[in-house]
């Protein structure tokens, strides 16, 4: 397969927009940035990739129109929390299979005047029709993770602390102010265990890569290395029959072991992780079915400061979704841009220090009966 390079990347910061901001207006701020990074023109973009999730069936399409890129093959990918990094899967594999040498990838959400209150599965769902929400499962998934493992609520907490310490440094941070380990657990309860500050909020917001063959640098005139994309898993959920652990996370270790195939690396070279956080303990339990933290080990080693940046791992150094936001579209797309600005040193105070390999997970949806909806891995390395 060809090589994916990542030729520049771009974000708009997340937050809360007023319904005046467009979904087309965020999307193309994105776009403008990363297509000014990468020195590219309008002329030197082949095709548009967009992932979103309530953008509507031709959001894509709108957006490039907005950009001046309309007559060029688009598509719009929805996959819940992975559809931005399953744009970029599609378009990487496009790209290898010699259809593009230059593409643009777009992940884009307008959700703060669409949702309200605690995320529910599809209406349809067995699960949304018992009253489940998202944030109900991770707390069980919490006091589960707590019996099984001896962890404590404090260790859990500590995640919304690193998270919102690491955004301090991040200008596209939906929160870039430190929250102490006492307001985490004082917040105001969602689901206990859980408060307010173990949950990622609702933001609208974009993110957007220009991705190239190598010919596609030298159309671009970029001489200097740039972070290569190594390879993208993507499995979705299995049905699950009898009784199961309910942190045995048993897709991630499938998307893990996915990637670690694609692209031939160990879980131990990993430099550094952008985890799907959109929960407190989400980040420890989907470490672990990765293999990048040893099965019930996760909380210390959050307690213990191995996963701050400096630390053995450094996870979420963009502060993750707890602290950067979860437009969910964009979500993806900000991971990889965030490992792109790492790879190549230009991360500023939150730089993880001599980063060669970073790895971004993004678990999308629910289906009842299933072990979960859409799970992506992308491997990208200096």
């Amino acid at each position: 397969m060809r090589t994916l390079h990542i030729a520049g990347a771009g974000m708009v910061r997340f937050g809360k927009f007023p319904a005046s901001v467009t979904f087309e207006q965020l999307a193309c701020g994105a776009a403008r940035a990363a297509m000014q990074d990468a020195g590219a023109s309008r002329k030197d973009i082949e095709a548009v990739f967009v992932g979103h999730v309530f953008g509507g069936p031709v959001a894509g399409q709108r957006v490039a129109v907005e950009l001046g890129l309309g007559g060029l093959p688009v598509s719009n990918h929805e996959n819940y929390c992975a559809s931005g990094a399953t744009a970029l899967r599609e378009a990487w594999l496009a790209v290898a299979a010699g259809l593009y040498e230059v593409a643009l990838v777009i992940g884009a959400e307008k959700m703060t005047d669409r949702i309200k209150g605690g995320v529910a599965p599809d209406p349809s769902d067995l699960d949304a029709m018992q009253g489940f929400i998202m944030t109900a499962g991770h707390a069980l998934s919490a006091r589960r993770y707590m019996a099984d493992h001896g962890a404590t609520r404090e260790q859990i907490a500590m995640v919304a602390v690193k998270n919102h310490e690491h955004s301090q440094h991040n200008p596209y941070a939906h929160y870039q102010n430190p929250v102490s380990l006492e307001q985490v657990l004082a917040a105001r309860p969602v689901a206990d265990p859980l408060g307010v500050l173990d949950c990622s909020p609702i933001s609208d917001g974009a993110a957007a890569a220009v991705v190239c063959s190598r010919e596609g640098l030298r159309r671009l005139g970029i001489v200097e290395a740039k972070p290569v994309v190594r390879g993208i898993g993507l499995v979705s959920g299995s049905l699950r029959t009898g009784l199961h652990d309910l942190n045995e996370e048993d897709i991630s270790r499938r998307a893990g072991e996915q990637a670690y195939a694609l692209t031939g690396v160990d879980p131990e070279d990993i430099d550094l992780v952008e985890m799907h956080d959109c929960f407190t303990i989400a980040e420890i339990v989907r470490l672990e079915g990765l293999g990048l933290i040893p099965r019930g080990e996760g909380a210390r080693w959050t307690q213990d400061g191995h996963t701050r940046v400096g630390g053995r791992l450094p996870v979420n150094a963009s502060g993750g979704l707890l602290s950067r936001g979860h437009p969910v579209g964009a979500t993806g797309m900000a991971q990889v841009c965030e490992l792109y600005w790492q790879l190549s040193g230009r991360a500023g105070g939150r730089q993880v220090r001599d980063a060669r390999l970073g790895l971004a997970y993004c678990k999308g949806g629910t289906v009842s009966g299933t072990d979960g909806g859409s799970v992506t891995t992308v491997v990208v390395s200096a």
